[in-house]
């Protein structure tokens, strides 16, 4: 079952149609208030007149409208410089110049409205215009704005590259000066350091501290070795017969000493350049060279010192070769075995002191890195600063931008307020909508039951039936379907019939004696019966001399069409909330 009372909240597009056709009047007045008060501004509306004029924006060379280049936005250029314009053309000093030359004494905020700026979608060209109450005045104004616009922006632009250009060196010789104090800490830095690169050299230390590693364990091995070959040769020395007892004492000369400590820093020298340089480069050829001296100066002396030991020998006994040649093997050896250890502790000495460079490196290279980062931030501010600062320059040598008048003022031929047909049409408009609403709002304040969409809206109930006179059994049977689909023998069972007015009583009875016994009279043959399986379903005539009104459940109500609610009625009927069922509407004097 649909929920009248939700209706009652809600104004359906029917009703708003039938208030209209009802409330034309209202309508038709609110439509002839609106032409005529077009036609008042028409005829008796001040004229306005407006000139149109067309300016042409042009960029310097090499800095069209769209470019990004960072100096075309800071001097104008650019996709926005249309809209600049447009706001400069707008500015205030600019329009008191034109007040003064054009001597219109009014206050600013009126004369600033007669002026209007619009760019012109995809092309270079501001479209301006002036308004004034003679055409003559409009083309003035026009002409004086133009002339004043070029005046001014052709000064502001010639000033703005000098000023740009000084803001710039300025900021230029600041950024240098940080720079090079930048530079001179990473300078000192270097230099306490005793770096160059310090990256490059960290690889290479790193590179030479593993080719000393190799080295150690070279010279390890070849000492062992070396200390087997010398107790070898000893115990074959005691084998051999004893000639001479100074030759267990037998010692290596200094010479030889000295000669092995230079071999080993020689042969380190040579390890380093070997890193830097390829085997066949001069430096290396010469560091070999010098060892291949050294070792045979080492090996003469060597030899020196054996002869002379068999020559004391020889004066005294006869010498034994054997022995000779083990004491020249021993002497050999040993002389290895020194040069072994040199350089074994020159290795050690170079091994320490990259390790301690190592253990520092982490401070250094972090020190290093803040230093370089620093350098290199200073360096790309400088080098943009550079670079802004020679596109200045050239701004300044190419030219400024360029404003041209491209389409003079011409004379208007007819204003542009008021407009006859557009002035008419919006009258129309206007006066529509204050007819509607009028119409509405007289429509809502009145309490009259014309239709179907008034009891609905006043009442929140519907029209169960239309009547012009006694009800045939058709429409009463139908009135019966009606009840019972509105909760009749089911919710509620008996319910009272009202008339709103003395002609409409007649029907009140006949519908109330219908359905006096749950029955209805002279049923049509071809509608189907009633149903009552709930009970049956009575309907009580209400009128003061009917008290079994009380007893009924729920109101029926019979109002001739055009009947009006009063004030305390229809507060009445608004509070009998569900228990009011609907109501029956009947021409007016008829029962």
């Amino acid at each position: 079952m649909e929920r009248w009372a939700e209706r009652q909240e809600v104004v359906s597009i029917q009703w708003i149609a039938h208030a209209l056709r009802r409330q034309w009047k209202w309508v038709a007045t609110g439509v002839v208030l609106g032409v005529a008060l077009a036609l008042a501004i028409v005829l008796f509306g001040e004229r306005r007149y407006e000139a149109e004029a067309k300016i042409l924006v042009e960029t310097p060379t090499g800095m069209g409208l769209g470019g990004g280049s960072g100096l075309a936005a800071l001097l104008g250029g650019g996709a926005s410089e249309l809209n600049t314009q447009a706001e400069v053309l707008t500015v205030r000093p600019l329009l008191e110049k034109v007040r003064q030359d054009a001597g219109i004494d009014e206050p600013y905020r009126d004369f600033a409205q007669r002026f209007r700026a619009t760019p012109v979608r995809n092309t270079n060209i501001v479209e301006i215009r002036a308004s004034d109450s003679t055409a003559e005045g409009a083309q003035r104004l026009a002409q004086l704005w133009a002339q004043r616009y070029l005046e001014h922006v052709r000064t502001l632009y010639e000033q703005n590259p000098s000023t740009l250009v000084e803001k710039l060196s300025r900021e230029l010789d600041s950024q240098e000066q940080r720079l090079q104090t930048v530079s001179q800490r990473l300078t000192a830095f270097l230099k306490r350091r005793q770096m160059v690169a310090p990256e490059e050299e960290l690889t290479k230390a790193v590179e030479k501290y593993a080719d000393l590693l190799e080295q150690a364990r070279n010279l390890e091995a070849q000492r062992l070795a070396l200390e087997r070959q010398i107790d070898a040769i000893q115990n074959e020395l005691q084998r051999q017969p004893r000639f001479y007892e100074a030759t267990r004492n037998l010692a290596i000369p200094p010479e030889v000493q000295a000669l092995n400590t230079k071999i080993a820093e020689l042969e380190i020298q040579r390890s380093g350049l070997l890193q830097e340089f390829q085997p066949n480069a001069p430096e290396v050829k010469i560091l070999e060279e010098q060892i291949a001296q050294a070792k045979r100066e080492r090996e003469q002396i060597l030899a020196r010192a054996v002869d002379q030991q068999f020559l004391t020998l020889a004066k005294q006994e006869a010498v034994n070769p054997v022995y000779q040649e083990l004491l020249k093997g021993l002497l050999e050896a040993r002389s290895n075995l020194q040069a072994t250890e040199a350089t074994r502790a020159v290795l050690q000495r170079q091994q320490a002191q990259f390790e301690q460079l190592f253990r520092q490196t982490p401070d250094t290279m972090a020190e290093y890195a803040d230093l370089k980062r620093q350098y290199e931030a200073a360096l790309t501010v400088w080098t943009e600063k550079v670079r802004a600062y020679e596109q200045a320059r050239a701004q300044q040598l190419i030219g400024k931008l360029s404003p041209i008048l491209l389409q003079p003022p011409a004379l208007p031929d007819r204003p542009v307020f008021p407009r006859p047909v557009l002035s008419t049409g919006l009258g129309i408009v206007l006066g529509l909508m204050l007819g509607i609403f009028l119409a509405l709002g007289a429509a809502f304040r009145t309490r009259t039951l014309v239709d179907r969409w008034e009891v609905e809206r006043l009442l929140g109930v519907p029209v169960l039936l239309e009547a012009r006179g006694a009800l045939p059994p058709a429409q009463v049977q139908l009135l019966g379907w009606q009840l019972r689909a509105l909760g009749g023998g089911e919710v509620w069972r008996s319910a009272a019939v009202m008339p709103l007015a003395a002609h409409a009583k007649p029907l009140a009875q006949q519908i109330a004696g219908a359905f006096q016994h749950a029955t209805v009279h002279e049923t049509e043959a071809n509608l189907p019966a009633v149903p009552s399986t709930n009970g049956a379903l009575t309907l009580l005539t209400a009128s003061p001399d009917a008290p079994a009104v009380l007893d009924a459940e729920r109101l029926i109500l019979i109002a001739p069409k055009g009947y009006t609610l009063d004030d305390a009625t229809h507060r009445m009927l608004q509070q009998t909330g569900d228990r009011l069922v609907g109501v029956i509407l009947i021409e007016e004097g008829r029962a």
